[in-house]
């Protein structure tokens, strides 16, 4: 078990405060347990891709988040993604490469959770819910009870896929970028094995 603390989030950013903290890269870092995101109210941008998250529990206490990177991970349930709907300001998610991201109705269902919502794995949210047929979204048993069949059916395919967009413009101030074990805007390598930021 891999424990994200105090120390770790310190050296990291180099800040004295947890309450400081906006922009965290903790890419590759084997994480499974990062309760202590709760101390994070200040936090902006955040990545946790290539770790080893089983649960979004962690993340509902970071009302300010605007963008969440958590690609590869080990995230099954698609109803994990109801502990985000309280983040007000998360503009983009990223869950690609995780189980649940191959529900049938995965993108329905984070359009449906998270309205707000602008980018889901670096695709333009906007245009997909301009084409999604009317009716209610699936339930969270209904999806619950699907998520032990995850594996047959692909994304929902509704709308047309998107060109992928440059990083953020707050990506890149923030220095995010594409490879050498950073947190990019845009997918990270596939082969990409490990290293973190910082």
């Amino acid at each position: 078990m891999v424990v994200l603390t105090e120390q770790i989030i310190k050296g990291k950013t180099r800040l004295d405060k947890l309450e400081e903290v906006r922009n965290l890269n903790l890419w590759g870092q084997g994480l499974d347990d990062c309760t202590i995101l709760s101390k994070l109210p200040n936090l902006e941008v955040l990545s946790l891709s290539v770790n080893k998250l089983t649960s979004l529990k962690d993340f509902r206490h970071c009302t300010k988040l605007q963008e969440l990177y958590l690609r590869k991970n080990d995230v099954r349930d698609l109803g994990e993604i109801q502990h985000l709907a309280g983040l007000k300001e998360l503009r983009v998610l990223w869950l690609s490469d995780n189980p649940c991201a191959e529900h049938p109705h995965y993108k329905q269902f984070v359009a449906r959770t998270l309205p707000h919502l602008h980018k889901l794995d670096n695709e333009d949210l906007t245009s997909f819910i301009a084409l999604d047929t009317p009716g209610p979204a699936p339930s969270t048993a209904a999806v619950g009870a699907a998520c032990g069949a995850v594996g047959g059916g692909g994304p929902l395919g509704a709308g047309p896929v998107s060109m992928p967009s440059p990083p953020s413009p707050y990506a890149e101030q923030v220095g995010v970028r594409n490879g050498g074990g950073s947190v990019a805007a845009s997918p990270e390598p596939s082969g990409h094995a490990g290293g973190g930021g910082g």
